[in-house]
């Protein structure tokens, strides 16, 4: 425990040093690896261009087989292309790019600088609930106060039906249509799965009861075991 205790404040220490722009270099190199670790899962860019394996499914069984095995295979590949279109977005209309940076910075200040609970009224607000109104105020500022959400939705909004629409008329090879575990589906609902645990831990700590997730539990349970 000493140990553990000694590390995050080493963290702490570290994240006051570097301050809110040396954390964003650290976030953009760390997003960059990331692009670079999903290219690497990709699979080669050729096979989703080549024109004769494009063909009408011969029915609706046919076009969802189709479409997941394609996204298990190419899933890495379509990911990409959202990611290339929100980049779009943003070199296009810089002035988007304003209010994700200051929000950024602002978790940045508050969750990794600051990191420490806040007193209002007499009462401490730790971590979990800081993170909690940040995404709140964020969820405000990027929905209602400025149109960078509308944007960005519609650009992955649209490139979701074109890669679904892709997945449908691409023709997969002939081989096992079962999910091979280093498939992009089942990546992505590991990831998912984790990803819902840290959300609902976190607002459970704030006092939500646990009640109140047992509809997303089941509706979730339901989605994995259908892919």
């Amino acid at each position: 425990a000493a140990h553990d205790a000694g590390a995050m404040e080493d963290e702490s220490g570290k994240n006051k040093a570097l301050g809110v722009p040396g954390l964003m270099l650290a976030a953009g190199r760390h997003v960059i690896e990331d692009v670079k670790g999903l290219q690497a899962r990709a699979a080669p860019w050729r096979e989703l261009i080549d024109h004769r394996a494009v063909s009408l499914p011969s029915g609706v069984y046919d076009g969802l087989a189709r479409l997941r095995r394609n996204c298990n295979d190419l899933g890495y590949n379509y990911f990409l292309i959202l990611l290339a279109l929100v980049a779009t977005c943003l070199v296009l209309r810089p002035s988007l790019l304003l209010p994700i940076a200051g929000i950024t910075a602002l978790w940045l200040y508050v969750l990794r600088v600051r990191a420490a609970d806040v007193h209002v009224g007499g009462r401490a607000f730790g971590l979990h609930s800081q993170r909690i109104a940040l995404v709140a105020f964020a969820v405000v500022v990027l929905h209602f106060a400025t149109n960078v959400s509308s944007v960005l939705f519609s650009a992955l909004f649209w490139g979701a039906v074109a890669c679904t629409a892709h997945a449908a008329l691409r023709t997969p090879p002939p081989g096992d249509d079962s999910q091979s575990e280093g498939g992009f589906v089942n990546a992505f609902f590991t990831q998912g799965a984790s990803a819902y645990r840290q959300v609902k831990d976190g607002v459970e700590a704030v006092g939500v009861p646990s009640q109140w997730f047992n509809a997303a539990d089941q509706a979730w349970a339901r989605l994995s075991g259908a892919v």
